[in-house]
């Protein structure tokens, strides 16, 4: 179970690490991040639609963020 910092006893509403979505961001250009999705689509990791659009990155001209959830289950 995670239960967070500072403390030993679990709060009420901890959440079981099993049920907990797995998260995978990219970084990079904006053609290489749509590169990497496509190429995780090919091989059966996830589909496309569970990427978030590529949001540019603050500070940067050119770096590009996505996320992607999915259950630890896979």
């Amino acid at each position: 179970m995670f239960t967070g910092f500072g403390g030993t006893d679990r709060p009420e509403n901890s959440i079981d690490d099993s049920r907990r979505p797995f998260q995978i961001y990219l970084l990079g250009t904006r053609e290489e991040i749509q590169t990497t999705i496509n190429q995780l689509q090919v091989v059966r990791f996830c589909e496309r639609i569970r990427w978030s659009p590529p949001i540019p990155v603050l500070g940067s001209d050119w770096k590009y963020i996505s996320m992607m959830e999915r259950d630890q289950s896979r």
